[in-house]
């Protein structure tokens, strides 16, 4: 009972091998995906950086309209924010829960990254483990071709896992250094944008008050 127990382990785990080998590439490819659009982003960014921080500049030192946000041509999640806020930037609430949508999407965004990061590294231990047996097996019997085709093959699952792995992990830290100083500015920008909003009402509000109380 205990030998065949251990063959239908042997075979699963066999079995196991080539979908592990192909999540493995499937997964480098992604990640050779991601990290050329990584680079087009950083490009695209570098771009809109000067007007963007210039923009800020001028807000923060009082010498700029919050209302100038409109105007620039951004990339990325802010500008995602600037098209979907456009058309409801009346509305505070409506703006707001436009930037609680943008933070849950950078969220997911980065999530995926983390899973990458943790899935990589794993893989690739499973890959390495899997052929030992096989190799093992070819020692015993003295198939030294099986066993270095084996070893070979555990040996490069560990490499790709790892790869796998550091590609997301800097992809992840990257954008996630970005995406927090994107959500940072963009609540600046709204918070400028109300706060100047209730303080032009409150003279009128003021004012109706003293002709209140002179009535």
């Amino acid at each position: 009972m205990t030998d065949r127990l251990v063959e239908t382990l042997y075979f699963l785990s066999t079995g196991l091998l080539l979908p592990v080998l192909i999540v493995l590439v499937a997964s480098m490819a992604g990640e050779l995906m991601t990290l050329g659009g990584l680079i087009r982003e950083a490009i695209e960014r570098r771009r809109a950086a000067k007007p963007w921080r210039e923009f800020l500049s001028q807000i923060r030192d009082d010498s700029g309209e919050a209302e100038g946000f409109y105007q620039l041509r951004l990339t990325g999640y802010a500008a995602r924010f600037q098209h979907e806020s456009r058309s409801i930037r009346q509305n505070q609430l409506a703006v707001k829960k436009c930037l609680e949508d943008i933070e849950i999407a950078v969220g997911k965004r980065l999530a995926r990254l983390s899973i990458q990061v943790r899935v990589g590294p794993m893989l690739g231990l499973v890959g390495t483990l899997l052929p030992l047996g096989p190799a093992l097996t070819g020692l015993a019997s003295g198939d030294v071709q099986a066993l270095a085709g084996n070893l070979i093959i555990a040996f490069t699952t560990t490499v790709f896992g790892i790869l796998v792995g550091a590609f997301a992990y800097a992809v992840s830290l990257t954008r996630r250094t970005w995406y927090e100083q994107d959500v940072s500015d963009l609540e600046y920008i709204v918070d400028v944008l109300y706060s100047a909003a209730q303080e032009s009402e409150i003279p009128e509000t003021s004012y109706a008050c003293q002709e209140y109380k002179r009535a």
